[in-house]
């Protein structure tokens, strides 16, 4: 029998999250878990290594967006730490209709959690070199971390880390 998939513990300690949705690669193996914190109006999206089809990446952003849709959420917070998928095709999409739908049913901000070696300023603009058309709609609005307790104080709170 196989236990259960559950959010990652440092995410489900720092945001007090419950896994809402488990999404599995065609051989069973778990590719993400949402999860949510209702009182907080927190979704989390946690990713484990790979999925082996870009509509399994879509599928689990729609579930996401669903819950904006909802009117209970305010937050996102991606933890892309053990992500070893590459998301490139699906750049226009998330530009052209998901990140758009998403602003449009509520989101205030997301934290984006990202290994270590891929920024270097922690509460970095992850759209700063993106499209114009996100960079406008973000405005801001999403930011990468290493450090999960800064992404958790800008998500709450509205405030970027000092920088050195």
């Amino acid at each position: 029998m196989q236990a259960p998939a559950v959010i990652q513990p440092d995410i489900a300690n720092a945001f007090s999250v419950k896994s809402e949705q488990v999404f599995h690669r065609t051989n069973n193996q778990v590719y993400a878990i949402v999860g949510c914190n209702r009182e907080l109006g927190v979704v989390s999206d946690v990713w484990f290594d790979r999925y082996d089809r870009p509509e399994e990446f879509r599928h689990v952003l729609r579930h996401v967006l669903q819950l904006f849709q909802s009117g209970s959420f305010r937050f996102w917070l991606a933890d892309l730490r053990f992500m070893t998928s590459d998301f490139s095709h699906s750049e226009d999409w998330l530009m052209d209709e998901i990140m758009p739908a998403i602003f449009s049913a509520g989101m205030e901000r997301e934290a984006v959690v990202v290994p270590n070696a891929t920024i270097e300023n922690e509460g970095v603009d992850t759209f700063a070199s993106a499209s114009r058309t996100i960079r406008s709609l973000a405005n801001g609005r999403i930011r990468a971390f290493t450090d999960l307790a800064l992404a958790k104080q800008w998500l709450l709170d509205g405030e970027l880390p000092e920088q050195p």
